[in-house]
């Protein structure tokens, strides 16, 4: 004689297999999730190098502040991006980045470790048409441009190191980050750093992901 699962067998199957589900769908849904930003981010600085190379090369200079990166304002315009929004230095805050904004329209970005962080400083900021925002300014001193990307835009999660970081362009058109730029020699665990509130834990978060392969496991 043939014997079957009872109902009360099968309720508990139907649970145990809920309960793993539950517990490992958010998992692999944020694996996913981070694989999609890493991609996004290394082809955001791959794209922005080659446009870097490509205006050494159109304005027959080795020098990147002869060209356009040396002007926020024509570089961050539609002939190098295409745009579906555009804010002033002075506006940024409130009308893209909306760390500034009141109520329901405000942007709370914080580190890996939850821990929030305070507005940005006013910058020319653009959101593409792809929904990446980024904004763009000078490096005093250096002959170099500093870029944040979010590359979701005001869409959650809005952590730095997730989906938001920062990278250099150098003199002679590289993306580098921080410490490459400024040869900075200082030992510190930078993915440790990556996951607190740090001084410039963007650009820090960028060189940890690059550090890692392109992957968002810190």
């Amino acid at each position: 004689m043939k014997k079957g699962f009872t109902l009360s067998e099968l309720l508990l199957s139907l649970i145990i297999v809920g309960v793993v589900a539950v517990l490992t769908i958010p998992v692999l849904m944020n694996n996913v999730q981070h694989k999609t930003f890493a991609t996004q981010v290394k082809n955001m600085s791959a794209m922005i190098e080659q446009m870097a190379q490509d205006e050494l090369i159109a304005k027959h200079t080795k020098n990147l502040a002869d060209t356009d990166f040396g002007d926020p304002e024509k570089l961050l315009s539609d002939d190098h991006f295409s745009i579906s929004k555009s804010c002033a230095a002075d506006s940024a805050n409130n009308d893209c980045w909306k760390t500034s904004a009141t109520g329901k329209d405000k942007v709370v970005y914080k580190c890996i470790n939850r821990t929030a962080v305070p507005a940005f400083d006013a910058r020319k900021t653009i959101i593409l048409k792809n929904g990446v925002m980024l904004s763009y300014r000078l490096y005093p001193g250096q002959d170099a441009g500093i870029f944040v990307i979010d590359i979701n835009g005001n869409d959650k999660p809005n952590i730095i190191g997730r989906d938001l970081f920062g990278f250099m362009v150098n003199s002679k058109g590289k993306v580098v980050d921080i410490d490459q730029l400024l040869d900075n020699t200082t030992s510190y665990n930078v993915a440790d750093s990556c996951k607190t509130c740090a001084t410039n834990s963007e650009h820090i978060c960028y060189r940890a992901l690059v550090d890692n392969g392109w992957k968002m496991d810190y």
